[in-house]
């Protein structure tokens, strides 16, 4: 299995070697870094492990014990880390972000996580796709080498069979916990490995492996869905992924329309939307009337719609009421005012206002007879409203659609007046 594991450090890192290997404690992690301390000093590996404590059993602290001891022995460093998971969203949900943002702050730039994911793994990973009814994205499950947090993620087990690791912990006479969770069935993985799992493999010897191929298969449709839709989908996002043009949307079939917002959505790192929320999207944002401003939820996440754009959102706090004078400037000042809920802040100079807003910056040159005047910020008008240095009064509405200021940031865009004179907004 050494040589397996070279061949795929070859394969998918060759110039890599750096390694973090993700540590458990349990006998697929433990083999997992046994193989990697057998081939550290041939292939010149630097390595790191680390254990993420959940505090989920009561022999948690031991595990973390046992891994350090383990990795004091074979000289690899060991971070341990504990979270904190509620269990509000499902236990095994939670555990598994909680892992991941934990190891997201520890991972060094240089560094590839390792885990030890093998074949039943991808089994029962499918399995599970299979039950929630995903397309060939989920049914994909893992692949050797993903990027799904923002880090190199390497599962270099993912062809060998629990038996194997078995049969490899015992020939090397390896130590390792048992997570008592294992054996509780409530949890679906659980179930799979241990009720549903041993059957299929009972009655077809090769079940795992043929639905690796398949998941294969799977993953390779993805990939040329992906290429295929490619430069559609570049025309239509910006560089920050959050806006998708919806232009001539409605002569595309229904599956290029759900294929171009999943993979959006995934650009923008939202959560895969069911079936039942990407309807909403087309239906109810894409293909509505222009003049609605309809929204769907994602997670913490809102989708909206302007014009023929839409947008992946915050969900924003109220922030109408706001009202706030700056005065004149005054030579020596600095600092500004911070804008509630994040957002932005407002600095005077002796001749404008300079604005920090949502990672831009823009400058709004004053008049000359307001520079020493004080003047006011809010963040919320309606109706009709009086144009400085004009007699005519304008409906405020017609300002928003004037500067394409989306209805969900009417009440996050400064308005600056001069007593209940409209001066200027800063847009984002």
């Amino acid at each position: 299995m050494n040589q397996l594991i070279s061949q795929k450090i070859s394969h998918y890192f060759p110039t890599q070697t750096d390694f973090l290997i993700g540590l458990s404690g349990g006998v697929d992690s433990v083999v997992l870094l046994h193989l990697f301390q057998q081939i550290k000093a041939p292939l010149k590996l630097n390595l790191r492990a680390i254990h993420i404590h959940h505090g989920l059993s009561p022999n948690a602290d031991h595990w973390a014990d046992f891994c350090q001891t383990l990795c004091d022995k074979w000289d690899i460093p060991l971070i341990v880390k504990k979270v904190k998971v509620e269990g509000k969203q499902g236990i095994e949900a939670e555990a598994r972000s909680a892992r991941y943002q934990a190891i997201s702050a520890q991972i060094q730039r240089n560094e590839v996580l390792v885990t030890a994911h093998h074949l039943d793994d991808q089994a029962e990973t499918f399995l599970l796709a299979l039950k929630r009814g995903s397309g060939i994205k989920g049914l994909s499950a893992m692949q050797p080498v993903s990027f799904a947090h923002k880090f190199a993620i390497f599962r270099p087990l993912l062809d060998v069979s629990k038996a194997e690791i078995n049969a490899y912990a015992k020939h090397y006479h390896l130590s390792w916990i048992s997570d008592e969770s294992n054996q509780n069935n409530s949890y679906d993985r659980n179930f799979l490995r241990n009720e549903i799992l041993p059957l299929l493999n009972q009655r077809w010897s090769q079940f795992s492996q043929m639905v690796a191929r398949s998941s294969q298969h799977c993953a390779e449709q993805q990939l040329l869905i992906e290429e295929l839709l490619a430069d559609e989908l570049n025309q239509r996002i910006d560089q920050h992924q959050q806006r998708l043009a919806i232009d001539n949307f409605a002569n595309f079939s229904r599956a290029k329309q759900q294929q171009l917002v999943r993979l959006w959505l995934e650009k923008g790192e939202i959560a895969m939307p069911s079936i039942q929320q990407l309807e909403q999207i087309i239906q109810h944002l894409i293909l509505a009337e222009s003049d609605k401003n309809p929204q769907v939820r994602l997670a913490n996440k809102l989708i909206r719609r302007h014009k023929n754009k839409i947008f992946i959102t915050e969900e924003y706090v109220d922030t109408s009421h706001y009202t706030i004078q700056i005065p004149p400037f005054e030579k020596g000042e600095i600092g500004g005012i911070s804008l509630p809920d994040n957002i932005g802040t407002i600095q005077r100079t002796e001749d404008s206002l300079i604005c920090k807003l949502s990672a831009k910056s823009h400058r709004l040159l004053l008049p000359e007879e307001l520079r020493n005047q004080t003047l006011t910020i809010k963040l919320h008008h309606s109706g009709k409203v009086k144009i400085y240095g004009k007699t005519m009064r304008e409906d405020i509405k017609k300002i928003w659609q004037k500067n394409s200021v989306p209805v969900w940031l009417r009440t996050r865009t400064p308005l600056v007046f001069f007593e209940d004179q409209l001066v200027g907004i800063i847009p984002f």
